[in-house]
């Protein structure tokens, strides 16, 4: 992962560094981008080139690309007809063609997944899928490089790789479907290593302007709690993107990740909230506890949303950052939402999550996943009398298992699980809530916890062995 300030070169010398680039990067390499903007960010000029034959087009991921792409040309200067996509069959053996893009806005026509652009003082963060034109299948045994021209003093941000020539970046394995970004410009950018894991934070200006380090620190402090409570995070790479000047009264209404290249944390803040609402928040909690799980398919967003709206409450209590009281009264009150929305729209948990997509509520889809895990968890301990938990089941997997460049389906994932644990525990409790209404019935969890739940409120009873099991899930373990 890069974050970068590249320095601007002139005339004769720039073409030297930039045909010494080529010269050192692997022969075998098939596609290399060479990428460049003004000043003011509002267009990218990208030249790319082919060793050998070019694929017939190229596509973007954004289904808004060709919305916010110019032109394109080939080296001749004669203008390419576009068609919704770039056609490149004609072009010559080893020759290269030219595009430009415009990232001065968002644009959203056709694409209505969010904007694929944010503009701040000084620099622009623009989604790869609307400037990164590329062939629509390329074989493993291709490679793919890109260089950014910037001006003087712009640094760059990227979830693509280095490469060992200096500027060149290698665009990773993964599906390139998948939404990476890019930060451009003058921005505030630190790096933490946290357990082997670089988290690359960048850092944009708004007004008020943000306090970086204090933001910086934050996420730093959420790293260190997530990793202590769970365990490393299977990644070497971790982006994060703090964009300000979101409006709303909590400090971070907007969060998600997004998994191109190596995983990127989008964060969108509203910085005049006081910095310890943000100390208090657990909403990167929620984010980095995503990142042990493997891209998963949006169908079965029940899992890897449920697996985070249970450990965001699991994580803080065994940090101490709430008492396990409230840790356990918060997860009650999610229940007892998602009870509420499932009984009230008689919807499936995988027909909940479809229309999640389309704006509907939400929380049968989170909560419900999140009262599976919490019944895993329990069964695990108790069958294996503490041997198991959901902890070293997800910790087992991120070292035998986890596939990062595909793909998965929940069945996999928790097939994997099973067959990790050696009980037949996770793929039952999918099979049995997944298609159905019925909201996972907590009651035998409850009774084994020592809980007395009456809607959403909960008593805990005073039982020592009752006792113990909740502390080994609300306070720290041994790892």
């Amino acid at each position: 992962m890069l974050i970068a300030t590249l320095k601007k070169s002139h005339g004769v010398k720039a073409f030297l560094i930039w045909l010494g680039l080529i010269c050192a990067v692997d022969a075998q390499a098939d596609y290399r981008y060479r990428v460049s903007t003004g000043s003011d960010l509002k267009k990218l000029t990208v030249e790319l080139c082919f060793e050998g034959q070019a694929p017939e087009k190229l596509v973007a991921e954004s289904l808004d690309a060709s919305v916010a792409l110019i032109g394109a040309w080939h080296e001749s200067g004669e203008r390419i007809n576009l068609s919704g996509f770039i056609p490149t069959g004609s072009v010559p053996v080893g020759a290269c063609i030219h595009y430009q893009v415009d990232i001065s806005r968002g644009v959203q026509r056709h694409d209505m997944t969010g904007p694929k652009v944010y503009r701040s003082i000084g620099a622009t963060a623009v989604s790869n899928g609307l400037w990164f034109w590329r062939p629509e299948v390329i074989p493993k045994s291709r490679r793919v490089f890109v260089e950014f021209k910037l001006p003087a003093d712009y640094s760059l941000s990227t979830s693509w790789n280095l490469t060992e020539t200096d500027g060149v970046l290698e665009v990773p394995a993964t599906p390139f479907d998948w939404p990476s970004w890019i930060v451009l410009g003058r921005f505030f950018k630190k790096e933490v290593i946290a357990n082997g894991t670089q988290f690359d934070i960048s850092i944009l200006d708004g007004s008020p302007t943000p306090d970086a380090e204090a933001l910086a620190s934050w996420i730093d402090k959420e790293v260190a709690h997530v990793q202590s409570a769970i365990g490393e995070i299977p990644f070497s790479n971790v982006q994060v993107f703090i964009f300000p000047n979101a409006r709303a009264r909590q400090p971070v209404p907007i969060a998600y990740v997004t998994r191109g290249g190596n995983p990127t944390l989008h964060l969108m803040i509203n910085q005049r909230r006081k910095m310890q609402e943000f100390l208090d928040d657990w909403t990167v909690t929620h984010e980095l506890s995503h990142l042990f799980l493997p891209f998963i398919s949006p169908d079965d967003a029940w899992l890897y949303e449920g697996l985070a709206s249970y450990y965001q409450y699991v994580v803080r209590s065994r940090e101490g950052l709430l008492s396990s009281e409230k840790a356990w009264s918060n997860l009650i009150y999610g229940f007892h939402r998602g009870t509420r929305e499932a009984e009230a729209r008689g919807l499936t948990l995988l027909e909940a999550t479809q229309k999640m997509y389309q704006g509907e509520p939400f929380m049968q889809v989170y909560w419900g996943g999140a009262a599976m895990m919490l019944i895993a968890d329990v069964q695990l301990r108790k069958r294996s009398n503490g041997a198991w938990s959901l902890d070293r089941v997800i910790r087992e997997f991120n070292l035998c298992c986890m596939d990062r460049t595909r793909a998965w389906t929940a069945l996999e994932v928790l097939s994997s699980f099973d067959e990790l644990c050696g009980y037949s525990l996770f793929v039952p409790l999918m099979d049995r809530y997944a298609n159905t209404n019925e909201f996972p019935d907590l009651a035998n969890t409850f009774q084994l916890l020592g809980m007395v739940v009456e809607q959403a409120d909960v008593t805990l009873l005073d039982d020592a062995d009752q006792q113990s099991l909740r502390n080994k899930i609300m306070l720290r373990p041994s790892l």
